[in-house]
């Protein structure tokens, strides 16, 4: 919530005029701290609301379905964080609603703009690598008791698509963003802590993933090996865990450091420098509000939640059978 609503106030066109969410208290607390008078328990009572254009979305995956189309169906215009859905058939059917009603629809992948993913591929794009090879992508982090005692237990249930699987599907979305679709992809999901403990309630089976590693090979060649966890401990200087990202080809290699750097090398081998990061990509946010506003096309649509949600469907059934999945 804390970041949309920062993102949100960043951009003078935009007015947050409600918020809902079905504890009441926690509504009242979250809509005192910002200032928000009119406040729901019930999105559905929100939906009926006058001078209301628009709505985000930010409950767990498994809502998301429903709370869109109900919203598609209010003619309201929706930008939903990610996973868009479950299942890549869910986030068609609410992709398909989006186009038929005419409104603006964004998913959330904000991480193209919170790491230096959108510059590496704007660099990308101007010649900076030449033709793309490999990709390395990593995102690590811990959810262990000891180290984030808050963490909500959803984040380990399969009907709200917890795991890192779901929960850091970005790193799908930049496979796409660095080379293009996919064409089949190889993965191994493993839970390493069957049973979690969280402060709001008693000990957890966890029926999800809680690491994984991926092979994926783009349509246009070369390949991307990718890697999420639930169970790597450390953070980075700035108290994050920051994903890696690391981009070869014909004529360089680009990487990131931390959440802005950018390092890379082009032409003849030799250390790698500090790379100028180049124009900033634009947030979903600022995309959405655009969009709105004067019909400037969104580059993360629900259409992006779709295919991101294609390539998790297919890890899911590789790991389960032990085989490559080719994806369509």
């Amino acid at each position: 919530m804390h970041t949309h609503m920062d993102s949100f106030a960043e951009i003078p066109d935009a007015e947050i005029v409600a918020f809902c969410r079905r504890n009441e208290t926690l509504l009242n607390e979250a809509a005192d701290t910002y200032g928000i008078e009119h406040r729901f328990t019930n999105y559905r009572d929100m939906l009926n609301m006058d001078r209301l254009d628009a709505v985000a979305i930010i409950t767990p995956t498994g809502s998301h379905k429903q709370i869109a189309l109900d919203a598609i169906a209010a003619g309201k215009h929706v930008l939903c964080e990610k996973p868009l859905a479950l299942m890549a058939s869910d986030a068609k059917e609410m992709l398909d609603a989006a186009e038929a009603a005419g409104v603006v629809h964004a998913t959330n992948f904000n991480w193209r703009g919170r790491t230096p993913v959108g510059q590496m591929k704007q660099h990308m794009d101007s010649g900076y690598i030449g033709q793309l090879f490999h990709a390395n992508i990593w995102w690590g982090q811990t959810h262990a008791s000891e180290d984030r005692p808050y963490v909500a237990p959803w984040r380990f249930k399969a009907e709200d698509g917890g795991g890192p699987v779901y929960e850091l599907i970005h790193v799908f979305d930049m496979a796409r963003l660095i080379g293009g679709e996919i064409k089949r992809v190889c993965a191994l999901l493993t839970t390493a802590v069957p049973y979690r403990t969280f402060a709001c309630s008693e000990e957890v089976e966890v029926d999800v993933p809680d690491s994984g590693g991926y092979l994926l090979e783009w349509i246009d060649g070369g390949y991307a090996v990718v890697h999420t966890s639930f169970v790597s401990k450390g953070e980075d200087p700035d108290g994050r865990t920051n994903p890696r990202i690391e981009i070869s080809g014909s004529q360089g290699r680009l990487e990131n450091f931390g959440k802005t750097g950018i390092k890379g090398v082009h032409g003849i081998s030799g250390v790698l420098q500090d790379v100028d990061p180049g124009p900033e990509y634009p947030q979903p946010y600022r995309q959405f509000i655009d969009a709105i506003l004067t019909g400037t096309p969104v580059r993360t649509s629900f259409y992006d939640g779709m295919k991101a949600a294609e390539i998790v469907d297919a890890i899911v059934l590789s790991s389960k059978e032990a085989r490559w999945v080719d994806l369509n």
